[in-house]
Order: structure tokens, then C-alpha cells, then sequence
């Protein structure tokens, strides 16, 4: 194997597939990296087992053909570190890999990729295609809630239901939940069921420009390929019946709040730090067009108050909620305001933007916490 690259071009390669590569690994030849060079291209293959990454460019010069796994993490931090110049690689028969530049020489010793994991095969599966810029969105607007709790592992994933007309994704910790719908999606396939694990999805997200169109192929209820441009992703899909979500999403909560999204979120981020440090509860008191919201921690005697204008003409109410719950969920609102549809103090919120995309449904369900005396 013998070709020559410009930093540039290979560290871009690299950022791709390198962020899979566990940092350490029982089985050694997973903190390693492949490079697999053919007639026109250099392909790079990271692996953990559960998600593959395979990233391609082109060399400026290919003189032989080659494959060879190198340290990850040596060979990432060197091409970081060098300036944006030509660099020549060139592997003999021992699997030693020299790497020279105008001012330096430096040698790795690789391994064979005989023992480095194969590409998954989908060749059987359904087949869609989506735009980027949606998927991104969708995927930012879910993954926030997706569950860590590895005693529900069917909730540690982002849920994907594909239909003929319609694409959803959901998320949720038994908190909060997130569902975003996409009613402006069209495929000839039959439908479609997955859970995806959120390392897959956060390496996607890195991947996935605003343009264009991400291919995805499934085997359903094992492993999705996700084709952006020059990169593929494959994952393994999380096992599990994932819950019948849509019975928890109340359908009476006739109650409305509308208030200004980022005062809220200032508001709470201040009375959040005079919070129990336990369950970080702040309480919501309604009253007609008045929001105030407080918080006390009576272990060491603090306590904060805030009023905001709202819109707001029910009885008045006080509800308990978590701040860092309440901000996640703000952060994904796109407009001014949000609105909250409440029923009781103790029932779910439904919490959605106060205007929704064209083709698109997007609400946030937030539980309520028992408020302290």
C-alpha cells in the first residue's frame, strides 16, 4: 500500500470514523482503525461491535493497492497535529506503515486486517430515503430523552416508526417524553419498526449535512445503514417491545399556558440554583396572565421567586417540575412562545411550540413531581 493525501483531505476521513473506536476494548483490535486503499479511493473503517462507520476520500496519488489496521488514537492525533501538507504513506510486507512529510518521518506498526470485524450486510433490506435536513431534526428534537436506565433497555433508543405516509420518531425516560412527526413523508415500502441506540444516532448527527438526501436500509428488528454522501453507518438496532406510548399522551388537557420561551428558560435557570439539590423541583404557580416561579431548599434555608406574563385564564394552579427537565424540553421550542396544555397538577403537560412547522407535529410530554410542603 502506497499513496499520498493532503492533511486536510485525510483528517477530515478521519474525524468521520474515528468516533465510534472504543477507548479501550477487550478485543485489541477494536481501538484500531482500517485502511483499505483500491484503484481510486481510500476507505477508513472504525468499529465497537455495535455501530460500523466507514468513511471514503480520494488520494492525490495511488501508487499500490492495501489494506492495514493502525492505532486509532496514535494515528488520529498525528494527523491532527501536522499542518495542512502532503503526506505519503507507504507499508511494506511486515505491516509496518512509513509516514513521511516534507520535514518528518514517523513509522507505525499496523495489523493485518484479517481479524478486523466485516461490514454488515443488509442487502436483503427495506429501503428509504430522507431528507437530511429533516432527519437531523428529528433526531436533535428526540435523543434528549431517550432513557439511560439500562434496566429498560428497550427506552435506551430513540424509536422509528416509518409508514407509507408518514415518519415518526419518539423518545423517553418515563420523565418526559418527545415525539416529532413528519406528515410529508412518502415511500412505497411496507412499514417499518426500529429502536435506535443514541451513540448511533449522535455520530449521525455529525454526519448529516442540511442538504441533500441520507439513504436508509433496514434489516427490521437487527441493524439499519444510514448512506450519507461518502460515509455509511451501520448500527445494531436495541431489543425490546418499546411501549405503547401514545397511552400515556393525555388528549384532555384543555388547559393553556402561553409564555415567552427564553424568559422562561432565564427564569428557571436562576430559581433553579436555590433548588433541592436532590430533585432540583421548582414550582409553577398560575394565575390569570401571571407565572410565578419558586423554589426553596430548606436544608440550607434558600429560596428564589420570579413572576413572568402569561397568557393564562384558568383556576389557579401550582405544579412541581424539575428545572433541568423543563429547560431540555424549552430547548427544543423554535419559537417565541411556548405552549403548555395542562389538565391537573398532577397530570402530564403536553408542551409543544406555539406554531408548528408545515408537515410537521412536534410535542414534548413533561410528568410533574409530587410538590414538597
Amino acid at each position: 500500500m502506497k499513496f499520498s493525501i493532503l492533511q486536510e483531505t485525510l483528517w477530515e476521513c478521519l474525524q468521520k470514523a474515528v468516533g465510534v473506536v472504543p477507548s479501550r476494548s477487550s478485543t485489541p483490535i477494536l481501538e484500531n482503525l482500517l485502511f483499505e486503499l483500491d484503484k481510486s479511493s481510500l476507505r477508513i473503517t472504525g468499529t465497537d461491535l455495535e455501530v460500523w462507520v466507514t468513511a471514503e476520500t480520494e488520494p492525490d496519488t495511488i501508487e499500490s493497492q492495501g489494506a492495514v489496521t493502525l492505532p486509532a488514537r496514535v494515528i488520529t492525533e498525528m494527523i491532527r497535529a501536522l499542518p495542512n501538507i502532503p503526506i505519503h504513506f507507504e507499508m511494506d510486507e511486515t505491516h509496518k506503515v512509513k509516514i513521511s512529510t516534507e520535514r518528518g518521518l514517523y513509522q507505525i506498526s499496523g495489523i493485518s486486517k484479517e481479524n478486523f470485524p466485516e461490514l454488515p450486510s443488509l442487502s436483503s433490506g427495506k429501503k428509504f430515503e430522507v431528507d437530511n435536513g429533516k432527519l437531523s431534526r428529528m433526531f436533535t428534537k428526540t435523543i434528549f430523552a431517550v432513557s439511560p436506565d439500562e434496566l429498560r433497555p428497550a427506552l435506551m433508543g430513540i424509536f422509528v416508526q416509518i409508514f407509507p405516509q408518514e415518519f415518526r420518531m419518539v423518545a423517553t425516560d418515563g420523565h418526559r417524553l418527545s415525539k416529532i412527526v413528519d406528515t410529508g413523508f412518502k415511500t412505497e415500502a411496507s412499514p417499518v419498526e426500529m429502536i435506535i441506540p443514541p451513540k448511533a444516532v449522535q455520530l449521525a448527527l455529525k454526519n448529516l449535512g442540511s442538504e441533500g438526501k441520507t439513504q436508509m436500509t433496514v434489516e427490521e428488528k437487527k441493524m439499519v445503514c444510514f448512506q450519507f454522501n461518502r460515509t455509511r453507518l451501520y448500527t445494531r438496532l436495541v431489543e425490546g417491545q418499546y411501549p405503547d406510548y401514545e397511552r400515556v399522551i393525555p388528549k384532555d388537557n384543555t388547559i393553556q399556558m402561553v409564555v415567552n420561551k427564553t424568559e422562561l428558560m432565564a427564569t428557571v435557570k436562576r430559581v433553579a440554583l436555590f433548588s433541592n439539590t436532590f430533585t432540583h423541583q421548582v414550582r409553577f404557580v398560575l394565575q390569570p396572565n401571571l407565572l410565578t416561579v419558586c423554589s426553596e431548599d430548606l436544608e440550607v434555608g434558600g429560596e428564589a421567586k420570579e413572576e413572568l406574563v402569561a397568557q393564562y385564564q384558568a383556576e389557579p394552579m401550582e405544579i412541581g417540575y424539575n428545572a433541568y427537565y423543563i429547560l431540555d424540553i424549552l430547548k427544543q421550542i423554535d419559537t417565541e412562545d411556548a405552549i403548555f396544555y395542562l389538565k391537573n397538577a398532577t397530570s402530564a403537560a403536553l408542551i409543544a411550540p406555539a406554531e408548528q412547522l408545515p408537515n410537521e407535529s412536534f410535542e414534548m410530554l413533561l410528568m410533574p413531581i409530587k410538590l414538597s410542603q
